[in-house]
């Protein structure tokens, strides 16, 4: 479906790159990503420590993977692809997500946030950082399938190494979770928009949305993806235990 991107494209993506706009979409994915990983980690009461850490990493975890998934390409300067927040001035969101992880571990000591923070926090994370993940790939020339992979993959690995240090069953593997299916449709949206030449900025925008509006919509209306059960079941087997919301 996407092979390349074409120069056209090319100098859309690098314009985008240095419009405001795509600077916040980053920085606010950083934030409330480690917003959500610090909230997470102060619920199972851990120590400062742990709470940076364990938000940090919900922070860049995403971008990370996606990162060394990537590594074997070249970016279009010829440079290698190295993780995004360890090189030049992109440092600065490894200071983001340690600064916020901090703030959060005295917030949440002097105030408790309400229920749903955690789900709301990581689903606007997971929407930006899924189109962070897609749009890098496409930049790269990566097919769309691929495209579509590292969106997924951008979106959701921050959240299921959140959970895994916290010690509760990831959203991307509860059974009434819609979770990797909402990354999948924002970034599927956006590669059929750059197929068909719709401009790259609205293609971004839309597939963010998109993100958050099925993710949202499928806690509100409780929607869920069929799970297996076999047909020799008779009995109704107790679900795993689920995370703090």
């Amino acid at each position: 479906m996407l092979d390349t991107c074409s120069m056209d494209n090319l100098q859309a993506v690098q314009d985008f790159g240095e419009h405001p706009l795509f600077y916040f979409c980053c920085v606010f994915a950083t934030v409330v990503g480690a917003i959500a990983g610090a909230t997470a980690s102060s619920r199972v009461r851990m120590d400062i420590v742990g709470v940076l850490v364990c938000g940090t990493i919900a922070s860049l975890g995403g971008g990370t993977v996606r990162d060394l998934l990537l590594s074997g390409m070249l970016t279009q300067s010829g440079n290698p692809v190295t993780v995004y927040w360890v090189v030049g001035h992109d440092v600065q969101f490894l200071y983001m997500a340690v600064i916020t992880s901090l703030l959060m571990f005295y917030v949440t000591r002097f105030w408790n946030p309400p229920v749903g923070t955690i789900r709301v926090a990581d689903t606007f994370s997971m929407a930006f950082f899924t189109l962070l993940g897609a749009a890098k790939a496409y930049y790269l020339g990566c097919p769309g399938i691929v495209c579509i992979c590292m969106g997924v993959c951008t979106g959701v690995a921050g959240g299921v190494l959140r959970d895994v240090l916290t010690g509760n069953v990831p959203y991307v593997f509860r059974s009434k979770e819609v979770y990797a299916s909402a990354a999948f449709s924002g970034s599927l949206l956006f590669v059929v928009l750059q197929y068909f030449n719709c401009p790259y900025q609205i293609s971004y925008i839309l597939g963010t949305i998109v993100v958050f509006a099925v993710r949202m919509t499928a806690v509100y209306l409780n929607w869920r993806l069929p799970s297996y059960r076999s047909l020799l079941d008779v009995a109704h087997h107790d679900e795993p235990p689920q995370g703090p919301k």
